[in-house]
């Protein structure tokens, strides 16, 4: 029988991942009280707390939302272990080749940091390992469908750089992701499934690991 995980980190009213970001609004708009019913309104980021980049988020013509196919929010996963990194530092291409045989075209690339367990403070948006540029190119050259990162955010030394390279490829970042070191396993199934907004960037998403 499988086993689901959550590696979904929990939105609330105030949540936000980086300082100038919209805060996450939740406004009880109909209540049992006053309405007889239950009804809220939701205001917030398209990438706030476990998200994905699709490539309209740096890429002025790259695909939307509404337009990634459920083949490529979901895949078989390979869990890479870089939980020993600390604030700031680099996982390169160099790193990665060491995972070489595991790494296969058309799967899902997992980089766990345990970054999660400093979710929300001003480090947590600010201080997290980078994925250098290299190995982004690196993964591109691997052909894979998709990466998935703890940190709020791909590389803050070369950013719209590393993001256009990944996403200029068709491969969708899940950034954000929690509860890695739950995984009893380092092989998967992932599931990365945002609502289908038209036109969007990006949107938060309940990421899980299937375990048979």
């Amino acid at each position: 029988m499988a086993r689901f995980v959550d590696l979904t980190l929990t939105l609330e009213h105030g949540t936000r991942a980086l300082d100038l970001d919209p805060i996450t609004f939740i406004n009880k708009y109909r209540t049992i009280e006053k309405d007889g019913y239950n009804l809220s309104q939701v205001i917030l980021s398209s990438h706030v707390a476990t998200h994905i980049d699709v490539p309209r988020h740096f890429l002025e013509n790259g695909e939307t939302l509404e337009q990634i196919p459920l083949d490529r929010l979901i895949g078989e996963a390979c869990l890479l272990d870089f939980s020993h990194k600390k604030a700031k530092e680099r996982i390169t291409a160099d790193e990665l080749s060491k995972y070489d045989n595991l790494i296969e075209p058309d799967s899902v690339v997992i980089l766990r940091t345990d970054w999660y367990k400093t979710f929300p403070s001003h480090e947590y948006g600010y201080d997290n390992p980078n994925v250098t540029t290299d190995a982004v190119e690196y993964l591109v050259s691997k052909k894979i469908k998709m990466l998935g990162v703890e940190a709020p955010t791909l590389n803050w030394e070369d950013n719209p750089r590393s993001h256009k390279i990944l996403l200029g490829a068709g491969i969708i970042l899940v950034e954000g992701l929690a509860y890695l070191d739950q995984l009893e396993t380092d092989t998967f199934r992932f599931y990365a499934i945002p609502l289908k907004i038209k036109g969007l960037d990006g949107f938060p998403v309940r990421a899980f690991a299937e375990i048979l």
